[in-house]
């Protein structure tokens, strides 16, 4: 046995020393590309540029998409996700990214935020949405990531009321799927005899745990995070939450994606001081308040009709300031920057007593697949 190892380990020993060189020479090229990332870093501070900048990502990605042949090596999937990481690595090498979102670590907002900044971004989660956007305003954070609306549960309402109150623009939006596990200190489904964690995982796992777990006790908690602590201090409890979670809390996941809807995502707003540039898919977001009279939303939204302007979005909300009359939150097609969108907005206002632009950003990867899927699909939110 002892010969035919030595025989094997001789016969892939020249593999794997041009594997070894292969390595040595891809270090020294992603090292050139930091080098020459940091540069371009310091040209962007010098002319105020923002550091991120997503349109040049999703185009260097574009580009090398284009290069890679079918059958050769790594899938275009695997290629790009190798090249996404040094993307976000070169990023944080030109400056550290500094990101805020409602905490704690682990949660869905935490998961949100490493897909959009990568593991290398220095994150500060904060402890309510008020201060999520306070952190970002300040300057304290380049960055504030936050919940805007869910498939089955609705629009966030503090996130709408927190964005007619801030200088923050919106400079991208993302669809996270959501994914919920049962999680423990331990693993073992035999001693589970309650669940903790926020009302709506629970609510959204409901006919998984009636069907695999009859009868156990449900304990509601403010956050999937907060459900840990009751998990981590009762072995007979276990944690429904996102799978991050057991990464940062040292637990084991017992079953995953146990939600009852599949198809369930979250939707997040990536908040800044600057603008994205336009794409040539965009959307643009937009709050006003209208006089309380007859016909007053109305007038304000024939204009859009008449200009050809596709609303995608429209919400309202109880105005803080005002009992009994409501702010308007609509999402059109196309950036502000557009002619169609700049003369349908300046139409808008004229019939609004405020009218804000909240920024423009590139359609989330889902809305756009669902554009090209058969008109009975309905929109993603």
């Amino acid at each position: 046995m002892q010969s035919r190892s030595k025989e094997a380990q001789a016969i892939l020993a020249p593999l794997r020393k041009e594997i070894d060189d292969i390595d040595i020479k891809i270090l020294d090229l992603v090292q050139r590309r930091a080098r020459a990332a940091i540069e371009l870093g310091k040209l962007k501070k010098t002319n105020s540029l923002p550091i991120m900048d997503l349109i040049r990502e999703k185009q260097v990605l574009g580009h090398l998409a284009n290069s890679i042949k079918p059958g050769d090596g790594l899938s275009l999937e695997a290629a790009s996700s190798v090249f996404n990481e040094i993307i976000k690595a070169c990023r944080a090498a030109q400056a550290p990214t500094k990101v805020t979102f409602l905490g704690p670590a682990g949660t869905f907002s935490h998961a949100a935020a490493l897909h959009q900044f990568g593991k290398l971004a220095f994150f500060m989660p904060a402890d309510d949405l008020p201060q999520v956007f306070e952190m970002a305003d300040s300057g304290e954070a380049d960055f504030a990531l936050v919940p805007f609306e869910n498939s089955t549960e609705g629009i966030v309402g503090q996130t709408l009321d927190l964005l007619t109150k801030t200088s923050l623009r919106a400079q991208a939006m993302l669809n996270l799927k959501v994914h919920l596990s049962l999680m423990s200190t331990h693993g073992d489904l035999s001693l589970i005899k309650a669940i903790s964690s926020h009302p709506q995982a629970l609510a959204q796992c409901r006919n998984w745990l009636a069907l695999n777990l009859p009868g156990v006790e449900l304990r509601p908690t403010v956050s999937t995070a907060a459900g840990v602590h009751m998990a981590q201090n009762d072995d007979s409890c276990a944690v429904i939450g996102h799978p991050t979670l057991a990464t940062y809390y040292n637990l084991t996941v017992m079953s995953g994606d146990i939600q009852d809807l599949q198809h369930n995502q979250t939707c997040f707003l990536v908040m800044s001081h600057d603008d994205s540039q336009p794409t040539g898919n965009d959307r643009t977001l937009v709050w006003f308040s209208a006089a309380h009279s007859s016909g007053s939303l109305y007038k304000c939204l024939q204009p859009l009709a008449d200009s050809g302007v596709n609303l995608t979005r429209l919400h309202s909300r109880p105005n803080s300031d005002t009992p009994w009359e409501y702010l308007f939150f609509l999402e059109l097609e196309g950036h502000f920057e557009d002619g169609s969108v700049t003369k349908a907005l300046a139409a808008l206002s004229e019939h609004t007593d405020k009218c804000h632009v909240i920024g423009s950003y590139e359609a989330p990867e889902m809305e756009r697949s669902l554009k090209a899927k058969p008109p009975n699909i309905g929109t993603a939110m």
